[in-house]
């Protein structure tokens, strides 16, 4: 028996490479039984015929950066990384089946060797006090029989369990599982380290035998190697596996989802139940999710621009994903974001002050974290245009629908408000009147030409809607000379469809931009913690900063209600920290970031 050399030994390849190897030497040296020993980086090697979602932790293998690859040979589902050794033998034996057998007993023997207590189980593991180090796999060429044989050194258990645990419910498929058994590793039976136990194996096996493969034969290797790294050997072979899903909605009835997926793509899916049927539910509805990625976020984006209770009585979006995926796991509110909203005297002043104008406030409708803090300082950001509004985003408190006719008294109860309150620094907002005309624009006019009137020493800050993008209507409402005038972007570009109902990324930097244009100091601000990335927020700062904005203002997303968009994160106050001081570095002349930062939260900072 020889022992095969590479031409780097020490270089750590990827898994396709050693089993290319063993492939280009079973079909290129029939002369002679050859082996080697070699390593990889994590990485979970799965069998000929296995479903990758039976077998695998695919997310804990994203996130901990463990490769996924599949063999030619069947048998189970193993892990291995450094500290886990592969000898591929390969043999030119008739009787394969008697060849590998030997071999493995042979193993047993190099391990008893070293006074380690280790007995052949079957004809494929050794286990050491029973609990298993080692098993094998082989598939077989025309005349030669190539093994696998896996040996727990030193590997670490812990991601060993994790990548090979399904995060799934065990799927309806024809593919093979493995059977999972008790592991522990070698190196806790003996003294010899890891390289030095690899050179006792080969020296038993072969001796001084070698083969040296030059360079045209590594060209050989890298051929069988495209094969064997391609996304079509490795997810090509998982063999399709169907999901069954039931629940029952109030006012909907029973929904029965039988879902056929390859790869975790959909194939086909059928819902069966006692729900009441409105519409053509194959082609309005189940067609389009075929081709799709089967996860919440890219189902939730198919239908999105679906009205499923035209199609299902009553079913909401929200209902179709709790039936797939159930309830969006809910993150723990932490400590820092617990405040105290005990009403105090000079908050129950403030909003006797509100109350007598009959007006409405972000602060209440928006359910402002900060809002005692700033009533007990008698501050209050003011929302005009009545209480409900036209647009219906998923992240905001305010009430939602048709819209009253404007107070034509409002400007005036705003400005006597402002008074009442003695505020020096004014923040000025309204719902969305999309319903209107000119959205407002001349409501905005005339209140705050109200208070300049009552309330001459007094700064005013606007946090204006967009008007849908209308140039003339924004300048109109810049033309009063506000101090400060903000448009919130409220997230990134990629989340803006999923977050704003009307509102879009662009218009709002649009907006931003003619607000600089007008001579007005911009201000903006967006929240996080609805799923954005870091690469994202650090986007977003760059595009609001080319419209001329250098106010920024950054706080943590809280959900209002479970109708609302759930927190995917909560951001910690050292990272609020760290986002200010990028944004600074950036070029943005004013940050306020934190947990509990909104958009007029010390408005009259830094001016």
């Amino acid at each position: 028996m020889k022992y095969i050399l590479l031409p780097k030994p020490d270089t750590i390849h990827q898994l396709p490479f050693y089993f290319a190897v063993e492939e280009y030497v079973a079909r290129h040296y029939t002369d002679d039984d050859y082996f080697i020993g070699w390593r990889v980086r994590p990485t979970v090697m799965l069998g000929r015929n296995q479903l990758i979602d039976n077998e695998v932790n695919t997310d804990y293998c994203k996130e901990h950066k463990i490769d996924i690859f599949r063999r030619k040979s069947g048998g189970g589902c193993i892990y291995a990384d450094t500290g886990c050794i592969q000898f591929s033998y390969i043999s030119r034996a008739v009787n394969a089946n008697e060849a590998f057998a030997q071999y493995m007993q042979r193993m047993a023997d190099l391990l008893q060797g070293l006074k380690i207590d280790a007995k052949l189980s079957g004809r494929n593991d050794i286990l050491i006090d029973n609990t298993k180090v080692s098993g094998c796999a082989f598939y077989q060429l025309t005349n030669r029989s190539v093994l696998h044989n896996s040996l727990l050194f030193d590997t670490q258990l812990d991601h060993l369990s994790n990548a090979l645990t399904p995060a799934k419910e065990k799927l309806q498929s024809k593919g093979v599982k493995s059977v999972r058994q008790r592991v522990t590793n070698v190196a806790d039976y003996t003294q010899q380290d890891i390289l030095t136990f690899m050179d006792y194996v080969r020296q038993e096996m072969c001796g001084t035998e070698v083969l040296e493969l030059t360079e045209d034969d590594m060209k050989g290797v890298s051929e069988i190697e495209k094969e064997l790294v391609s996304d079509e050997f490795v997810y090509g072979k998982n063999p399709k596996y169907s999901l069954v899903r039931k629940h029952r909605f109030e006012g909907v009835g029973t929904l029965e989802a039988h879902i056929e997926l390859k790869n975790n793509v959909i194939v086909s899916i059928n819902l069966v139940g006692d729900y009441f049927l409105l519409g053509d539910i194959d082609h309005d509805f189940l067609s389009l999710l075929k081709g799709c990625t089967f996860t919440r976020e890219a189902i939730e984006k198919r239908v999105e621009d679906i009205d499923l209770s035209t199609i299902i009585r009553s079913l909401k979006p929200r209902q179709f994903l709790r039936l797939l995926f159930g309830r969006e796991p809910h993150v723990m509110k932490p400590e820092w974001l617990k405040i105290d909203l005990t009403s105090k005297k000079s908050t129950g002043e403030t909003a006797g002050i509100l109350a007598k104008h009959h007006l409405n406030t972000i602060c209440t409708s928006g359910l402002c974290p900060n809002r005692s803090e700033c009533w007990m300082a008698r501050t209050a950001t003011l929302m005009i245009g009545g209480d409900i509004c036209t647009r219906k985003c998923r992240f905001c408190n305010t009430l939602s629908g048709r819209p009253r006719r404007l107070n034509p008294d409002e400007p005036r109860h705003v400005a006597e408000s402002v008074k009442a309150l003695k505020l020096r620094y004014a923040v000025i907002t309204s719902v969305d009147r999309d319903d209107l005309p000119d959205y407002g624009a001349a409501h905005w006019v005339k209140t705050i030409e109200e208070i300049r009137r009552m309330n001459p020493d007094t700064k005013i800050e606007l946090l204006i809607p967009d008007f849908m993008g209308k140039v003339k209507l924004i300048r109109q409402v810049m033309a009063t000379r506000p101090h400060v005038a903000g448009h919130n972007m409220e997230t990134v570009r990629r989340l803006t469809p999923s977050v704003r109902s009307v509102a879009r990324y662009d218009r709002s930097l649009d907006v931003l931009r003619e607000i600089t244009n007008c001579g007005i100091t911009a201000k903006t601000g967006f929240m996080l913690g609805l799923g954005e990335t870091h690469e994202e927020i650090l986007e977003t700062m760059d595009d609001i900063l080319a419209t001329g904005c250098q106010r920024l203002t950054l706080g943590q997303y809280l959900q209002p209600t479970a109708q609302h968009l759930p927190v995917k994160a909560y951001i910690t106050p050292e990272k609020f920290a760290e986002y200010k001081k990028i944004a600074l570095e950036k070029g943005f002349k004013h940050v306020v970031s934190g947990p509990l930062v909104r958009s007029s939260y010390h408005a009259a900072e830094g001016l």
